[in-house]
């Protein structure tokens, strides 16, 4: 995600040659995920497992989109650095947010979920509306475990979680973002290319939390950021292209873990296939890829087994890292 909450962290940066990979939450990472929470959501112990909980029931929903950032080389169990949430809104709740911001968008979220008044999307809610344009993102928080960016290590946490926020939303047709941050990291949302907003009632500061952490709110919308120069973190989600091969949701979820380098064995789990069944998703995904680019595997074309099948998959995951459309939902209106 691409920006930092306040830094006011007194966990040291570790003093070693980091070695930093960003994937997907997955179940186990949840307890560390929590001390990763920023202060600004002023949450107790029991808010904050009560959020895990949400976690663990949305992991492997399609419109919440969560971030590990995590350090190989560290020890097991300490080993995530960097954590960031986001959620494709449902329509009632975008377009309350677009008209009348309260404060504490995350929190009221959360409860949402909890109490099922705010239901997520489904694969094919999102398609219909990625293909409409009308998908609005709402950026739930962003945390990592050093502020202190006079040490590299802090910065080439916040280098991978720009990187991070692209690989995650890029891709998807978007119609808005709104991102509730705090004051101190309000330069660092300004950065990413953010622009501010005021809530409907005034920005009132909140007795409960300290100066640093007062709230703010920040967003863009599509027409905003394709008047403005290309380049910053924020802008380059809102390019968007027409995906050519309309895999099917098994194989687009396939090629999306694939992209974290994750063994077959982990992808089988992961999907509850067999070998078999894991092949036969491939198999799939390249029939669909000779159909409507057959240039694409060139001298590779026909085969996929053997020494083809490796070579295969290495050139269809270079092609979907650069046309993330691909590995979105898309649903044309009937």
């Amino acid at each position: 995600m691409p920006v930092v909450p306040p830094p006011d962290s007194t966990r040291a940066a570790p003093a070693h040659v980091p070695r930093l990979r960003h994937r997907p939450l997955a179940l186990a990472d949840i307890p560390e995920c929590v001390a990763l929470l920023p202060p600004r959501l002023g949450m107790d112990a029991a808010q904050a497992r009560d959020v895990a909980e949400r976690w663990a029931e949305m992991v492997d929903e399609p419109s919440f989109l969560f971030g590990v950032i995590e350090d190989v080389a560290l020890p097991a169990g300490s080993r995530i650095q960097a954590t960031g949430a986001t959620l494709f809104l449902p329509p009632a709740w975008a377009q309350q947010l677009a008209r009348t911001p309260r404060p504490h968008v995350t929190p009221r979220i959360y409860q949402g979920l909890r109490d099922g008044s705010l239901k997520p999307l489904s694969d094919r809610e999102l398609g219909v509306a990625n293909a409409a344009g009308e998908l609005v993102l709402a950026v739930l928080h962003y945390g990592q475990s050093s502020y202190d960016f006079g040490d590299p290590y802090a910065t080439s946490l916040l280098n991978a979680a720009n990187e991070n926020f692209r690989l995650f939303h890029a891709g998807y047709h978007l119609q808005a973002v709104h991102y509730e941050t705090d004051v101190a990291a309000a330069p660092f949302v300004a950065a990413a290319g953010f622009l501010p907003r005021a809530y409907a009632e005034g920005d009132r500061p909140d007795p409960a939390l300290p100066p640093h952490l007062q709230l703010t709110l920040f967003g863009l919308t599509r027409e905003q950021a394709l008047a403005g120069p290309p380049g910053s973190t924020a802008r380059n989600i809102f390019e968007r292209h027409v995906p050519l091969f309309r895999f099917s949701a098994a194989q687009r979820r396939l090629l999306w873990l694939s992209l974290f380098d994750e063994s077959d064995e982990v992808l089988q789990a992961k999907l509850g296939v067999s070998v078999h069944g894991l092949k036969k998703l491939w198999r799939g995904i390249y029939d669909r890829i000779d159909e409507r680019m057959p240039e694409l595997f060139g001298e590779d074309a026909g085969g996929d087994d053997g020494k083809r099948g490796p070579e295969k998959r290495r050139q269809v995951l270079a092609y979907v890292r650069q046309r993330l459309e691909e590995l979105r939902p898309w649903v044309e209106p009937a």
